[in-house]
């Protein structure tokens, strides 16, 4: 879908042959079972379409009461060696991008995509596809299980960064079409652009714009692409729709090298009727963490974003604008939205071919005796050997580093990963 401010919204796609568990607190809610998977809050119609609902053979969810008491206890939690026993491994991209990602967690050892201590574990991007031209070897992966209410908290070191690169940490829903269950992301950029939460959901649903900024200014990063409508997270991605989804952010939006630069944790906590996204500094991390409990009462001062369902007239069904949520961890390349703004960054447009803003201005074709290359919208042509992100990330020859590049900069390295309830 174009995108007036040049920021392509992605495609989620499913996931490979994945039925989770639904751990679901407090209410059961009909058919909430399980979704495919959608690649990246920035979605294409045709993506979002191919998240029909897969779980409805799984049964009826199992419940979990939530305690009654504000402090909350671990429910599942990924560390150390066995951190990715938790998560299945998805194969589909549909941000026709160029992520070759791998079908398992021992095709991910093998191929050096994802390693394990007994302190933290690691996701990266890997070498260039001896099977698929044009795309290079990385992870994309989901938790088997999913929540209703919930506090997750991920600790981490580093998070994945650079040309070409777009990482994303998010949560989706499960049991119904995406984006019917909703979407929260929680970290997702691409080249050297900002991060930003958003929430995606396919019904009506305003945000209250006091209630939003409650806890300070939290403007919308979507409204202007929006048509200048605020906090409306209806979503519909076509070429003639405006409705991409809300985003409240605590400003200012940090580059993914910034990010990468203050170790710390992210968190969501979901109730019956709000969703708060949290950074805390690595220094300012609740000890209780540790030890299996959790009470985020008292961690406003954290918040970054703020999603007041239950306090805006204009969302109705506050409990219900989220399905359970599973959380997802991926490393794409280019594709619908690093490909096609790739002109927009003075830092990657001189990185690897030369790019030639002429032509991608005017969408003139490449030769390959050019040596040069143009930003491609890979949604509205296929043109992988004339698109500058795409070359860069395959470097077929060896031309421009892209293995030592990715190596130093696009990889998550998590202490923990744990989701209370």
């Amino acid at each position: 879908k174009p995108s007036v401010a040049g920021r392509a919204p992605p495609s989620r796609s499913a996931p490979h042959s994945l039925i989770p568990m639904v751990m679901v607190a407090p209410t059961p809610r009909a058919g909430a079972t399980r979704s495919c998977d959608a690649a990246g809050a920035r979605r294409r119609l045709a993506a979002a379409l191919c998240l029909a609902v897969a779980g409805s053979a799984a049964g009826s969810p199992t419940l979990r009461a939530q305690s009654s008491s504000s402090a909350l206890r671990l429910d599942w939690e990924a560390k150390g060696h066995s951190f990715f026993d938790g998560f299945d491994f998805y194969t589909s991209d549909g941000n026709h991008g160029a992520a070759a990602f791998v079908s398992s967690l021992q095709e991910a050892r093998a191929v050096g995509v994802a390693e394990t201590t007994e302190s933290h574990a690691i996701l990266r991007a890997g070498m260039a596809s001896r099977q698929h031209k044009y795309k290079r070897e990385t992870a994309k992966i989901g938790t088997k299980k999913a929540w209703k209410h919930f506090l997750a908290v991920m600790k981490f070191s580093h998070v994945p960064y650079g040309c070409g690169v777009w990482p994303a940490f998010y949560t989706l829903g499960v049991g119904q079409p995406w984006p019917m269950g909703g979407e929260m992301d929680i970290l997702e950029y691409v080249n050297d652009q900002g991060s930003m939460t958003s929430f995606h959901v396919g019904r009506e649903c305003k945000l209250d714009p006091a209630a939003v900024n409650k806890y300070g200014s939290m403007p919308d990063a979507n409204a202007f692409e929006n048509g200048g409508q605020q906090y409306n997270c209806l979503t519909k991605y076509c070429d003639t729709c405006k409705s991409l989804g809300c985003a409240p952010n605590k400003g200012p939006h940090l580059t993914g090298q910034q990010w990468a630069g203050r170790p710390g944790a992210l968190a969501m906590h979901r109730t019956a009727s709000f969703a708060k996204i949290f950074f805390i500094p690595e220094a300012e991390i609740p000890a209780d963490l540790e030890h299996g409990e959790a009470n985020p009462d008292g961690w406003d001062r954290w918040i970054i974003a703020y999603y007041p369902f239950g306090d805006s007239p204009g969302c109705p069904d506050a409990d219900n604008i989220m399905a359970p949520q599973r959380f997802v961890l991926s490393i794409a390349f280019c594709g619908d939205w690093a490909s096609k703004v790739w002109g927009k960054s003075t830092t990657c447009s001189r990185t690897g071919p030369a790019h030639n803003a002429t032509a991608t201005e005017h969408k003139l074709k490449i030769q390959a005796e050019q040596r040069q290359c143009r930003a491609v919208d890979p949604l509205h042509e296929f043109a992988p050997a004339e698109d500058c992100c795409t070359q860069f990330i395959a470097d077929e020859n060896h031309e421009f580093g892209t293995d030592e590049y990715l190596q130093q900069s696009a990889y998550f390295k998590m202490s923990w990963f744990k989701v209370f309830a």
